[in-house]
């Protein structure tokens, strides 16, 4: 478990209420480094990977891109958001799945018991997130492999993990580290999964995720 675990969240009660959550367990509790009020304060920080839990509730910002924005500026970063129950649905979970969040847990009245459990299995390379999210991920990317694979081609078993995460949003580095495989050898094989997708770039393959 080699990242430090932040807080982002505008409200500073509410931060303090995630952060004593956490700190039930010792050994999360170690990990915390202070909370962030917003995006800018992490982003003085480049190539920092942390666990970001994202307070949903506070922060008024779209919680996918600005995933994407805190990876990139710091690869290997993980995420865990803190979803209100009015915007913790299927659909809102698998659109922020796709955006690369890697957890999930609902504000209602067993989250401070859920919140260290989901944070743990972040912190060991899992991911927490409901089965029928997973389950709805997997049935799209087989339909657009169903939709897209140019006639006699195939992918190899490599070829399905990158594409798994390539569908996430994750960039060559950060498949290269999940896959323990080097950045050159991330690349190649994302260029020969678009070729057979007959997808130009991975901007696109985002984009052909959600036609049909």
């Amino acid at each position: 478990m080699a990242l430090v675990v932040q807080v982002m969240s505008s409200h500073h009660l509410g931060a303090l209420d995630i952060e004593e959550a956490l700190c039930v367990h010792e050994d999360l509790g170690k990990l915390l480094v202070p909370h962030a009020a917003g995006e800018a304060e992490p982003l003085k920080r480049p190539n920092c990977p942390r666990l970001f839990v994202l307070d949903g509730c506070s922060l008024n910002l779209a919680l996918g891109p600005l995933g994407a924005r805190l990876r990139a500026n710091s690869p290997g970063s993980k995420f865990l958001a803190l979803l209100p129950p009015d915007r913790s649905s299927e659909s809102e979970m698998m659109l922020l799945f796709h955006w690369g969040i890697d957890g999930f847990v609902t504000l209602d009245k067993n989250w401070k018991t859920e919140l260290p459990k989901a944070t743990n299995a972040l912190l060991w390379g899992r991911v927490w997130v409901p089965p029928q999210v997973l389950l709805g991920f997997v049935t799209q990317m087989k339909a657009l492999l169903d939709r897209q694979l140019l006639a006699g081609e195939s992918l190899t078993a490599r070829e399905g993990q990158v594409f798994q995460l390539l569908f996430r949003r994750l960039t060559n580095k950060e498949i290269a580290s999940q896959l323990n495989i080097r950045e050159r050898t991330a690349k190649f094989h994302v260029s020969n999964l678009l070729r057979k997708l007959g997808i130009e770039n991975r901007r696109n393959l985002a984009v052909t995720s959600f036609l049909n």
